[in-house]
C-alpha cells in the first residue's frame, strides 16, 4: 500500500458511482480502497470491473477501515447528512455529491463538524472545473455578458 496515496471509499454504486470509481481508480494520487452499496447486484458489477477493490455492504465496516482516508458519498440525497456526519465523526475526509444536505441547517452542521474534526468536507460539482464552464466564468468576471438574470 502506497502511504502517499489517499485511500478512497465510495458509498453508492448507482447512477454516478461508476463514474466516481473510474475517476478515482485512474487518479495517480488516489488508491481505491473500498466500495460500499446495499444492493448485491451493484457490488457484483464493481467486482467485475474492479476486481481488486474491496466490496462492502456495511457502511460501518467502511468507516472502520484504516485504509480509507476519505469517503465519497453518492447515495440518495435523503441519506447525505447522516452518512457524511458518520464519516466525519469517524475521522474521514468527505466528498458528498450535490446537494450536500437537504437543508441549510444540516449543511451548516456538517461544515461545523468538519472544522471541529479538522477534516475536508466538499460538495461535488460535476462541471465546475471543466474548460467551457471556466471560460464562461471568465467572461462573466470580465463583464462581457452584461447583467445576468439567469443562466443554465
Amino acid at each position: 500500500m502506497d502511504a502517499r496515496k489517499v485511500g478512497v471509499g465510495v458509498v453508492g454504486y448507482g447512477y454516478w458511482g461508476p463514474n466516481l470509481l473510474r475517476n478515482f481508480s485512474e487518479h495517480p494520487g488516489c488508491r481505491l480502497a473500498a466500495v460500499c452499496d446495499k444492493q448485491p447486484s451493484r457490488l457484483t458489477a464493481v467486482r467485475a470491473r474492479f476486481p481488486a477493490v474491496r466490496c462492502l455492504s456495511d457502511f460501518k465496516e467502511l468507516l472502520n477501515d484504516p485504509g480509507v482516508d476519505a469517503v465519497v458519498i453518492a447515495t440518495p440525497v435523503s441519506t447525505h447528512f447522516a452518512l457524511a456526519r458518520q464519516a466525519l465523526l469517524a475521522g474521514k475526509h468527505v466528498l458528498v455529491e450535490k446537494p450536500l444536505a437537504t437543508s441549510v441547517r444540516q449543511a451548516q452542521a456538517l461544515v461545523n463538524l468538519a472544522r471541529k474534526k479538522r477534516r475536508v468536507l466538499l460538495a461535488g460539482h460535476t462541471f465546475i472545473y471543466s474548460p467551457p464552464v471556466r471560460r464562461v466564468k471568465e467572461s462573466i468576471d470580465r463583464g462581457e455578458l452584461g447583467k445576468l438574470y439567469y443562466m443554465d
